[in-house]
């Protein structure tokens, strides 16, 4: 029985089979499977905004030949915001509390990078500002450090 693909973001460990030039192993990768990318389309990073990636369309069909390659990626929790559930600490100083606002993202190798929030001075908005450079953390630890929040997204304005 074929793999069973579900979209979200996800880390290449093994070549596409097919597009072993475009799709290699360490790769941050967006997997869709909604209308013409069905049953599974693999989309590459193509530039980075707010520190989350916008994706390349219209993306690579996984061959039908190659379904099962999907037991070879690493599932990545979704880009967006969180709160700390341990407090970091930095060499040289410096430190995160538990319980800070961080966005996670991820450099091109699928590593996760955290960004922490901030409040600017003096208060010019009441907005929270993400640096353009955050703290590289492992990949194996980032599920037990963070814990997802929800947030309302204001709908674009036409």
């Amino acid at each position: 029985m074929a793999f069973e693909y579900k979209p979200g973001i996800y880390k290449t460990t093994k070549f596409l089979p097919g597009h072993e030039s475009e799709i290699e192993p360490g790769q941050l990768v967006l997997i869709r499977t909604d209308g013409e990318f069905a049953p599974a389309s693999v989309l590459k990073p193509v530039s980075n905004r707010n520190n989350q990636w916008q994706f390349q369309m219209p993306g690579i069909k996984v061959p039908s030949n190659s379904l099962n390659w999907g037991d070879t990626l690493v599932k990545l929790p979704h880009e967006g915001f969180y709160r700390l559930l341990e407090e970091k600490t930095f060499e040289g100083g410096g430190r995160w509390l538990v319980n800070a606002i961080v966005q996670l993202g991820y450099t091109r190798l699928a590593e996760p990078i955290l960004f922490i929030a901030q409040r600017r001075s003096p208060l010019a908005s009441n907005d929270l500002f993400f640096s353009e450079k955050g703290v590289k953390i492992d990949l194996d630890n980032v599920e037990a450090l963070i814990e997802p929040l929800a947030w309302y997204q204001e709908p674009t304005k036409s």
